[in-house]
């Protein structure tokens, strides 16, 4: 579900956090690995997104180990998703890395009034695979 705010932490239990990088990076890593999003394989050499993870430790000998954050293995993101994710994040949304980002994108077009390949309720042209069956006036304006 998409939140135009996060919720703030209250302190009590675990909780995660996460980081990205400022631009996509070329997947550097031995093996291929999974996209945290939408669970395709992102091979070795692709673009993608990484996210560093960290969360709070669990008991006070973690503490004593690892200092206040515990550094977790990296989320990777494919180049679809990460598009999806950079232009909801851009609108500032609150999104869940985890979650599938095509989901998320259906669920904007839904609250904005999007329709893939027509007019939407504001009388703007959307582009996509239906254009072509527009009324000849109408994509003569595009």
């Amino acid at each position: 579900m998409l939140y135009c705010s996060c919720p703030e932490y209250e302190g009590d239990g675990w909780y995660y956090v996460w980081s990205q990088k400022e631009d996509f990076d070329i997947l550097q890593t031995k093996r291929a690995r999974r996209c945290c999003s939408c669970k395709e394989l992102i091979k070795v050499g692709a673009e993608c997104l990484t996210f560093d993870r960290y969360r709070a430790p669990l008991s006070d000998v973690e503490e004593r180990i690892c200092g206040e954050e515990v550094e977790l293995a990296p989320y990777y993101m494919c180049i679809k998703c990460s598009e999806i994710f950079l232009n909801l994040e851009e609108l500032r949304f609150c999104l869940d890395i985890t979650y599938d980002m095509k989901k998320y994108l259906e669920e904007y077009w839904e609250l904005t009034g999007f329709k893939k390949g027509g007019v939407n309720a504001k009388g703007s042209i959307q582009t996509g695979t239906d254009a072509d069956k527009l009324p000849d006036e109408v994509r003569q304006e595009n």
